[in-house]
């Protein structure tokens, strides 16, 4: 009798379990490698701005969402656009304060010039200044010496840092976009480029600029005035960064700010650059809207544990924020790891997605772990099991 009893308890305990295990999902095998760093939502708008450029994105750098593609990864010309990626590499390498001296190959580059000269010397933030405002070639030839020892080493670092960045059709040869048949990139990959610049804030700083008066080595103040006339046109624009060749066409890389959301639109190859970026820009902030649907300090509680004395509570990184056409409710669903005792404090335990809709291209992945450590359950006999 006592044997029964005990064999019924074991089987009893063991129906329990697996009631209480959720089943195993396709879902619940991405990896952290996989998880996606750019959705794109353009799909879901059926009235879309007007814009005849070759070439055409618009961004919300907060979610990562693409709001509206035109040709986005058509590899195209970037013009002057490339000095972000300059701009990104100097910010990232150097010290504001060091000196760069001008070598001859910077003095006598064509197209924009700050006017620098062979043998000067400049801090790195004057240069900056004079890269990202007047569009300098002197000054980006100079800024790429000084951090690789040529320009064509220069290249390499670019091309290694825009792969980092996430940019897959992205390949410079040089520092300030002059055409060249092996430099290229696409407005998805731009748009990246910027995202991220734009974290740095005297990045921030200087494209929002419309003008900056600079003591120079020459012994007299240059005055620089930006070559974004956006700035000018668009109340809230505040960057980022003008190209303009034979090849490339008028190009600009533009952001603007509204209501403590900013957005960032692309255009290479455009008839009207101003007007069609404003058209871009002001789309986006009418259309859409970004949430923030989970929080860094936020808990995801009661995750299921096999064989755990207690449920597991896990967190993301950082905030999660999903860009939805107005008036869309986000979907969030949070997909666990098929998880076993014990866990450990940090452990991966699943996946949050979020997006627009439920639709699998929609959605945007981010890690959930452990916050703290889940033990596991004793048996009968004071054992884990």
């Amino acid at each position: 009798m006592r044997q029964m009893r005990f064999v019924l308890i074991i089987a009893i305990f063991l129906l329990v379990i697996l009631i209480m295990q959720p089943p195993k999902t396709d879902e619940a095998v991405v990896t952290v490698a996989g998880l996606s760093e750019v959705t794109d939502i353009s799909s879901l708008f059926r009235s879309k701005p007007d814009v005849g450029a070759s070439a055409a994105i618009l961004f919300d750098p907060k979610s990562g969402t693409i709001l509206y593609a035109k040709n986005a990864d058509s590899q195209r010309a970037p013009a002057s656009t490339t000095k972000i990626m300059t701009a990104i590499l100097t910010l990232e390498r150097c010290s504001l304060g060091e000196s760069v001296t001008v070598s001859r190959r910077a003095a006598t580059i064509n197209g924009s010039r700050v006017g620098l000269r062979e043998g000067e010397v400049y801090t790195v933030e004057k240069l900056l200044w004079g890269l990202l405002l007047l569009s300098g070639n002197d000054a980006a030839i100079a800024l790429a010496e000084h951090i690789a020892g040529s320009v064509e080493e220069f290249a390499k670092y670019m091309n290694t840092r825009a792969a980092e960045l996430g940019c897959r059709q992205t390949h410079f040869v040089n520092p300030h976009g002059l055409s060249d048949p092996n430099h290229y990139t696409t407005v998805r990959d731009l748009a990246i480029m910027a995202s991220h610049a734009l974290k740095y804030p005297l990045f921030q700083e200087i494209v929002s600029s419309k003008e900056k008066e600079i003591p120079w080595q020459q012994s007299f103040a240059k005055y620089l005035k930006n070559t974004n006339k956006l700035l000018w046109i668009m109340p809230d624009a505040d960057g980022v960064k003008t190209g303009t060749t034979n090849l490339a066409g008028a190009c600009l890389v533009s952001s603007a700010t509204r209501d403590g959301r900013q957005l960032i639109a692309v255009v290479l190859n455009s008839s009207n650059r101003w007007v069609e970026s404003a058209r871009l820009l002001e789309w986006g902030f009418a259309n859409t809207q970004c949430i923030k649907v989970v929080g860094k300090n936020e808990t995801i509680p009661d995750i299921y544990v096999k064989n755990a004395k207690s449920y597991a509570v896990g967190g993301v990184m950082g905030d999660v924020f999903v860009t939805v056409p107005k008036g869309v409710k986000p979907y969030v669903r949070f997909v666990p790891y098929d998880l076993e005792a014990p866990v450990f404090k940090d452990q991966l335990l699943g996946i949050l997605e979020a997006g627009p809709v439920s639709d699998p291209n929609a959605l945007k992945k981010h890690p959930v772990y452990a916050l703290e450590g889940v033990a596991r359950r004793r048996s009968f006999f004071g054992l884990g099991i």
